[in-house]
């Protein structure tokens, strides 16, 4: 049985396990994965004001700790009712998932329009100020109560267009085709292949 050769290191600049494996599902085996946290343990601090900055300080930071090539993301649930919240600061509207859905159908008991969008953007940083950025989005609507026990974060309250079911109940399968993470690093492999053929 032959073994597929990676064709480039990368560096993920996350500590969370269930962003690993959607990353590792959609970009495939022939990367060479490393965490950050093989490296240095540290929570680098969100302090940009949009999700760019925010995924550029990321991949910046771990392309300086390890000098390779480095992949940092940021991404959040973007709710029309809410004026966009809890957007940028989705990972810290509470101190945990059950925390920050309860607060979401909390503000959205008795709102009927319940559109909203997950956004991401992923920034590859390859070399010294070299980088580039890959955006995502899926637009759906929240639902009034959480449902399912696939993915994480907010999956058990988004359902994207054209479904009647929320991520958490689709399951990886669907949602690793479908979702703003998986638009945006489809571009980023697409950029891969270009620049490393598979």
């Amino acid at each position: 049985m032959s073994t597929v050769q990676p064709v480039i290191d990368l560096v993920v600049a996350t500590r969370n396990l269930n962003k690993i494996k959607e990353i590792k599902a959609i970009l495939g085996d022939k990367i060479n994965y490393q965490i950050l946290g093989s490296y240095i343990q540290i929570n680098i601090k969100e302090v940009g004001e949009t999700l760019f900055e925010n995924s550029l300080i990321k991949a910046a930071f771990a392309f300086k700790v390890t000098n390779k090539p480095s992949l940092g993301e940021d991404a959040g649930l973007f709710i029309d009712a809410l004026d966009g919240e809890p957007g940028i600061y989705s990972s810290r509207y509470g101190k945990n998932n059950n925390e920050r859905i309860n607060k979401v159908l909390e503000k959205l008991i008795n709102v009927k329009k319940r559109s909203a969008t997950f956004k991401v953007v992923f920034t590859f940083y390859y070399a010294p100020d070299k980088y580039e950025t890959f955006e995502g989005k899926c637009s759906g609507k929240i639902a009034y109560e959480p449902r399912g026990s696939s993915g994480f974060g907010y999956d058990p309250i988004f359902i994207p267009r054209g479904y009647r079911k929320t991520f958490a109940e689709l399951g990886p399968k669907i949602k690793n085709r479908i979702s703003h993470r998986a638009r945006a690093l489809k571009k980023f492999k697409k950029y891969l292949t270009s620049s490393y053929p598979f």
